[in-house]
């Protein structure tokens, strides 16, 4: 449970800015047509979850590591539950 809400803490930071992105990019490719607005949401979001997280994490606050590293998490088991979390967001949207 202390792994999982150290992930949730460490994705809440990329959550809203990918979402934000992915919905005007959704709606700039598609208009206004609901039902593929959101499946072009939902994939924007899959793919723009790693690069948030890339400028995130790995260019802009690098140090943060240190602090999940010291709850038992590694580099790898961040950017695995970033995958998971994205892909449970993005089929979310592609499927409703």
């Amino acid at each position: 449970m202390r792994i999982f809400k150290a992930i949730l803490i460490f994705y809440q930071k990329i959550f809203f800015p990918t979402l934000i992105f992915s919905g005007l990019l959704g709606l700039l490719i598609f208009g206004l047509t609901e039902e593929l607005s959101l499946k072009a949401i939902g994939s924007a979001y899959i793919l723009s979850g790693f690069l948030f997280h890339y400028f995130m994490y790995e260019i802009r606050s690098a140090n943060e590591y240190y602090f999940y590293y010291n709850m038992g998490l590694s580099r790898l088991s961040l950017w695995i539950g970033t995958f998971i979390l994205n892909l449970a967001i993005g089929f979310i949207f592609i499927v409703f």
